[in-house]
C-alpha cells in the first residue's frame, strides 16, 4: 500500500463518518447483519468434537457469501474486517488457527468458547462477539465458574451499552464493567479495550480500557458525542485479570500503512502484494493467504513492522474467560446497539446482583437494539436458530 492509498484512507475515514446520512447507516447495518448471522451459524456449529480451524473457515466464508453478493456495480470494498476467531476458557483472544499440524484445538465437553468476527462494507465495519458452553445435558445448566464468569461478562456488556450516550465518560463505563465483574467475583482482562470506529479505522484514539492501567497504558478520559461509532468488547476472567502472551505464533495480522520497506525475498514481495490488495487495512488470517507459500513472507513483512499483529494471550490454564462483544452507535437520537444479542448459554451462578447495586439500576433501563437480518433479505442462505434457555441469575 503505498502512501496515495494511506492519504486516501484518511481522508475517507474523516469524512465519510455522518451517522445521520442514510447510506452511511444503511452500509453499517449491512456490514451488522452479514456480522450478525455469520456468528448465529458459527455458535449453531460449536460441539464436541469440532475442530476450531474449521469452525473458523466457516465464520470466514459465510461473511464472503454474502459480501461478494452486494454492491457489486461499484468498486466498493466489502469483506472480512476481523477474521472468525474461536478463542477457549484461558485463551483471551486473537485465536484463529491455519489448520496446520500442531496448530488446531479440539473443542470439549466443559469448554467455555469465545467466537468473534467482523464484516465491512465500504470500509463500514461491524464487529460482533459472544460466549457458549459445550454442555453435555443442555437441560440442566452450566454451573461454578463457568458460570460465573459468562455472567459477569453479560451483565458488564449490557451495563456498559447503557452508559455509551451522549454526555457520559469512559470513565463511567470502566467503572460499572468492575462492579459488574466483581459481583460474580471475577475480573476484567487487563489490556483488553473497546474503541471508537470510524471508516477505515478499526480503533481511533478514544479507547475504554477494561481494566484502567495509567502507568503502561495511559488514555486520555472522552465524553461520548453524537455521530460515534463503537466496538464494545468485554472480557472478564475467573482470576485476577492478569494475561500472558502465548507461545504461539500469532496467525491474525493488519497491515500497518505507516511503514515501509524494500523486501528482499520474492515470497514477501508476493505475499505483502496480496495482503494490500485482499484485506487492505483491515486484520486477516495467514489462513486466508490463498497460495500457502505467500505464509513464508509474513514473517519478514512482521520482522520489519509492515505488518502488526494479534498475539494470542492467555490467563493462567485453571482459569476461563468470557467474553461479550457488539457494535454500538451513538447518535443526536440515541445510542442504537446494531449487532443484536444472541441467546445466552444456560448457565446458573450462586451470585447475585442487589437491588441497590449500580449494575442493578442500569439494568432496568431500556436500550434500543436494532432487529438484526432486514438487510440481508434476498441475497443470503437461511437462517439458523440461535441456542436457546439462557442464564439463570437472582437480581
Amino acid at each position: 500500500m503505498d502512501m496515495d492509498q494511506v492519504e486516501l484512507y484518511a481522508q475517507k475515514s474523516d469524512v465519510d463518518n455522518n451517522l445521520a446520512d442514510p447510506t452511511v447507516i444503511a452500509k453499517y447495518r449491512l456490514a451488522a447483519d452479514i456480522a450478525q448471522d455469520a456468528l448465529t451459524k458459527v455458535v449453531a456449529r460449536v460441539a464436541e468434537g469440532v475442530v476450531v480451524s474449521e469452525l473458523c473457515a466457516f465464520g470466514d466464508e459465510i461473511i464472503l457469501s454474502y459480501t461478494s453478493k452486494v454492491y457489486n456495480k461499484n468498486s466498493v470494498e466489502k469483506g472480512i474486517a476481523f477474521p472468525t476467531m474461536v478463542s477457549v476458557n484461558d485463551c483471551v483472544e486473537y485465536y484463529s488457527p491455519t489448520g496446520d499440524a500442531g496448530e488446531d484445538y479440539v473443542l470439549k465437553q466443559g469448554d467455555v468458547v469465545k467466537i468473534e468476527l467482523g464484516a465491512h462494507i465500504d470500509g463500514y465495519m461491524a464487529t460482533n462477539g459472544h460466549t457458549v458452553v459445550i454442555n453435555s445435558n443442555p437441560a440442566q445448566p452450566i454451573l461454578g465458574r463457568a458460570a460465573d464468569v459468562v455472567c459477569a461478562a453479560h451483565f458488564a456488556a449490557e451495563a456498559a451499552l447503557r452508559l455509551m450516550k451522549i454526555g457520559n465518560s469512559n470513565v463511567q463505563v470502566q467503572e460499572a464493567i468492575a462492579e459488574a465483574a466483581a459481583l460474580f467475583n471475577c475480573a476484567p482482562v487487563m489490556g483488553t479495550a473497546s474503541n471508537e470506529i470510524k471508516r477505515y479505522v478499526i480503533a481511533t484514539e478514544k479507547m475504554i480500557l477494561n481494566v484502567p492501567d495509567e502507568e503502561n497504558r495511559p488514555v486520555q478520559d472522552f465524553i461520548f458525542s453524537a455521530n460515534e461509532a463503537y466496538t464494545l468488547n468485554i472480557l472478564i476472567s475467573t482470576g485476577d485479570g492478569s494475561c500472558r502472551e502465548g507461545a504461539g505464533k500469532p496467525t491474525v495480522y493488519a497491515r500497518n500503512v505507516h511503514q515501509n520497506y524494500n523486501l528482499k525475498l520474492k515470497s514477501a514481495r508476493a505475499a505483502f502484494n496480496e495482503i494490500s490488495t485482499e484485506f487492505g487495512v483491515f486484520p486477516f488470517t495467514t489462513r486466508a493467504l490463498e497460495n500457502k507459500r505467500h505464509r513464508l513472507g509474513v514473517t519478514e513483512l512482521a520482522s520489519h513492522q509492515l505488518l502488526v499483529p494479534y498475539p494470542i494471550y492467555y490467563t493462567r490454564a485453571s482459569e476461563k474467560v468470557a467474553q461479550f462483544k457488539m457494535t454500538v452507535l451513538v447518535a443526536a437520537n440515541g445510542t442504537t446497539r446494531i449487532t443484536p444479542p444472541l441467546a445466552l448459554p444456560y448457565v446458573h451462578s450462586d451470585y447475585t446482583i442487589p437491588a441497590e447495586s449500580g449494575v442493578a439500576r442500569l439494568m432496568a433501563e431500556t436500550v434500543k437494539i436494532v432487529k438484526g437480518g432486514k438487510a440481508l433479505a434476498g441475497i443470503g442462505a437461511a437462517e439458523v436458530s440461535a441456542p436457546g434457555q439462557g442464564m439463570d441469575v437472582d437480581m
